[in-house]
């Protein structure tokens, strides 16, 4: 436990700011979804455990065969991990895969009067090639679908000007602005049925 703590404390370190995440969603009730050139597969209590170990891995996925995960994977989400393995039936959302990689991450952080929240990353050198807004589109429509949810929200850091693409391109409009102790001032999104 204590090198988990340790790799913990280096990854946020690095990335200067901790993720928050509430009410995850068991593993089970996610579907894999598919977009043209990603699939979406349910993050489980076995990924995050073996990603904790800050060892590179390969696992046999059912529906999607090999899946490598390095140990930059699933970047500045990797400070959710901690909790997350504490929780044997959640899951913090789906694993973006490209290319038979684990590309990034995506999913809920938590349901408030029929609106979800969503957060999403990438591996930097998987950014600028569409794949947020596919996975962000895919999550989207699926959340949508679900008969408690109205709307799907975001924030990004009002300099994120990529992030604010993906939303952009993937249906959501910009509703306001916030702000947030580990991104400052932030632009507000959400994407209604």
């Amino acid at each position: 436990m204590a090198s988990i703590l340790a790799r913990l404390e280096r990854r946020i370190g690095k990335s200067g700011k901790m993720l928050k995440m509430t009410a995850p969603a068991p593993a089970s009730s996610l579907p894999t979804l598919f977009t043209p050139r990603l699939k979406l597969y349910p993050l489980t209590h076995d990924i995050v455990v073996r990603q904790l170990t800050g060892k590179p891995f390969t696992l046999d996925l059912p529906e999607l065969g090999p899946v490598e995960f390095d140990t930059e994977w699933p970047g500045d989400a990797f400070a959710i991990f901690a909790s997350l393995a504490q929780d044997t039936q959640s899951s913090g959302g789906w694993v973006m895969v490209y290319a038979g990689e684990a590309a990034g991450m995506i999913g809920p952080k938590g349901v408030l009067w029929g609106a979800v929240e969503i957060g999403y990353g990438l591996r930097p050198q998987n950014w600028r090639q569409g794949l947020a807004t596919e996975a962000v589109q895919a999550v989207t429509a699926w959340l949508l679908t679900l008969e408690h949810v109205r709307r799907v929200t975001a924030e990004t850091a009002v300099g994120n000007l990529a992030s604010a693409k993906v939303l952009t391109k993937a249906g959501f409009v910009e509703t306001g602005r916030g702000h947030s102790e580990e991104d400052g001032d932030l632009r507000l999104w959400e994407r209604r049925t």
